[in-house]
């Protein structure tokens, strides 16, 4: 880790700040003047319970439990058992940037003051960061309203239970602290409820998601400008220029993109023949694509700076009186509508993918041998490829029901409508996959098309078929291409074809 980042304020964050600590590892320091704003809320709203106001989550129960009160003698200990008895996740952790985003948000948004949490419990989540704590959260999904579930798994280690991942292995969480010297936390007033009603995990999960979609939309635009120059297929539908009669921001890149790509000369701007629609419309989709991914960090650099809490403390106005304040900005409708719109996006970039690795098998729009093999009939070429990719397409559509729309009464009728944060993430995660094997496909046909065609694309095409020409031999005879597969899979996770790096995962 290097020297660190200092928080001065609960809405500093960026996307960059955010990368820089949860992928980067950098530390965070937390400035005097943050210090004493939790300070300040913690105080008011210590104030505020010793005045024997009725507090949500604190001197009575939750959910349809709100009526029950809470003896002042057990509610210490209700604050952990509000984590113990949440903590009912199944499936395989989370990844530890999906962790460690969710810590971080937590902390800046406790740093604001408005839960009422003491600067302690802040700086045990800090320290914690800083030591990479990675608590194991299941995967699983849930029906909870917001994200009770896995926020109890995560923040329930800061108290000893549960588990944390040390060099890959599951370690005790009490015992894990032990071995840092370390005492478990404990919790203060409102302090359980606190680090579970938020929503911190939305914005961890939606923030790989988008990197993931950005580089595998690079490469899905990359693979196209090589299907484009090894059919030969017209250049005219790509001038940047019919970008700008539409007027969409992100079908105006990929069309600058493509052109940059294709470098066409006179013959390729030749009034000729048509290409199919899956060929003409790349800028179109991967346009739109690339919009909703725009909406979605700029979204994102909203939620990582938002207070999420429930209920939260608000100090009197003229018209208001100090208190606590039931919340709903637990629930990440607009990340969770956002995701699926992104789901459904990339599920037409793998559709637009299919069609077109379709007509490069297709002698009579591309000129070349008939499921590139170079001895038709005798041998079947890389026909197979594009029936993979047909199963890839039909998988892919399937994960592409929207999941923000399903809402079931819970909790006898105290929870009645939730996001579905990490539903909506996990089916956007194998839409990706699935685009991430389709291109792997997709690459090694365009390979074997540029070993047939034998003319020269341009230099940065050229670069990428290179690539891809280390891993995978010409296909002269039939053989099983798994093996080919597996190894271009591997590239396009790397970037190297993009100039990226490997995306991170949820």
């Amino acid at each position: 880790m290097s020297a660190g980042i200092l928080l001065a304020r609960h809405d500093q964050l960026d996307l960059t700040l955010y990368g820089r600590i949860v992928f980067g590892r950098e530390r965070v320091a937390v400035a005097d003047g943050a210090w004493e704003t939790a300070e300040r809320g913690r105080d008011a709203l210590l104030a505020y319970l010793a005045s024997g106001a009725s507090a949500y989550g604190v001197t009575t129960g939750l959910g349809y439990l709100a009526a029950r009160a809470i003896s002042p003698g057990d509610q210490a200990s209700f604050q952990r058992s509000i984590l113990a008895g949440r903590a009912a996740g199944t499936g395989p952790p989370l990844s530890e940037a999906v962790v460690r985003g969710a810590m971080l948000l937590r902390l800046t948004g406790f740093l604001s003051g408005v839960a009422g949490v003491s600067p302690d419990l802040c700086r045990f989540i800090a320290d914690r960061l800083n030591h990479g704590w990675y608590p194991v959260v299941p995967s699983g999904v849930s029906g909870a309203a917001g994200e009770i579930v896995p926020l109890a798994h995560l923040f329930g280690t800061l108290v000893g239970d549960g588990s944390v991942l040390v060099d890959g292995r599951p370690v005790a969480a009490e015992r894990a602290l032990a071995d840092a010297g370390v005492l478990p936390y404990q919790l203060g007033a409102k302090e359980g409820i606190a680090l579970i009603n938020g929503a911190p995990l939305a914005p961890a999960l939606a923030v790989p998601l988008q990197l993931r979609s950005s580089a595998l939309l690079d490469h899905a635009t990359l693979c196209a400008a090589l299907a484009i120059a090894v059919t030969g297929a017209p250049a005219r539908p790509y001038t940047p220029r019919i970008g700008e009669l539409k007027g969409d921001p992100g079908q105006l890149a990929v069309h600058r993109r493509l052109w940059s790509l294709l470098d066409p000369g006179p013959d390729r701007l030749k009034d000729t023949r048509q290409a199919p629609i899956s060929f003409r419309v790349i800028p179109q989709v991967h346009g739109a694509a690339a919009d909703v991914l725009d909406h979605l960090s700029v979204q994102l650099e909203r939620e990582l700076r938002a207070v999420t809490d429930s209920p939260a403390y608000l100090p009197a106005t003229d018209s208001e009186p100090a208190g606590l304040y039931s919340s709903g900005n637990f629930h990440a409708q607009y990340l969770v509508l956002l995701l699926d719109a992104t789901l459904i996006a990339f599920t037409q970039v793998v559709n637009l993918l299919e069609k077109r690795l379709h007509r490069v098998l297709d002698a009579r729009f591309s000129g070349l041998p008939d499921q590139l093999t170079p001895d038709p009939g005798r041998q079947s070429g890389v026909v197979v490829l594009h029936k993979q990719v047909i199963g890839i397409a039909a998988q892919a559509r399937t994960l592409a029901s929207p999941a923000s729309v399903h809402v079931i009464e819970g909790s006898t009728g105290q929870e009645d409508f939730e996001a579905h944060p990490l539903l909506v993430a996990q089916r956007l995660d194998g839409v990706l996959s699935a685009l991430e094997l389709a291109l792997a496909h997709e690459l090694i046909a365009l390979r074997q098309a540029r070993f047939l065609a034998g003319a020269e694309l341009p230099a940065p095409l050229e670069e990428a078929i290179a690539l891809v020409a280390q891993v995978v031999p010409p296909i002269v005879e039939d053989r099983s291409l798994a093996g080919d597969v597996e190894r271009v899979r591997d590239l396009v996770a790397s970037g190297r074809l993009v100039g990226g790096v490997r995306s991170p995962s949820i």
